[in-house]
């Protein structure tokens, strides 16, 4: 019984985190008319870069921000593509503290595969349409 209570709280946990991320991107928007991410419309690149380096941070705050832009039709599906290559959640904070040079190599290989990943898949969509 005490698993299924440690499972509800952590459910509950990471369902108010993502809905906190969602709300704030959601009054950042609305409070901005929509100015603060117009930038990112513009530019595939910028939105595949923004997400790819979200990821990198450590946790899941990153990769949450990165899916509430996503639905919010602000970033493209190569950017959530991006975040989510050079993402490596939890286990950063694990990598970081106990091999520092090999987690920053990682780190930097995942963001660059990353971002050529995202900027690609952003192109062959475009071409699709």
């Amino acid at each position: 019984m005490n698993i299924v209570i440690e499972a509800l709280k952590n459910s509950i946990l990471i369902t108010g985190l993502v809905m906190i991320m969602m709300l704030l991107i959601e009054y950042v928007n609305i409070h901005s008319h929509g100015s603060t991410f117009s930038k990112l419309k513009g530019s595939s690149v910028r939105q595949v870069l923004l997400a790819a380096l979200l990821g990198l941070i450590p946790g899941c705050v990153g990769g949450f921000a990165v899916v509430s832009l996503y639905t919010h039709n602000i970033i493209s599906f190569g950017a959530l593509l991006a975040m989510m290559i050079s993402s490596s959640g939890d286990e950063a904070f694990v990598l970081m503290a106990a091999v520092p040079k090999t987690a920053a190599i990682l780190f930097v290989s995942l963001l660059v595969t990353g971002v050529l990943t995202g900027i690609a898949v952003d192109r062959i969509f475009k071409q699709n349409k």
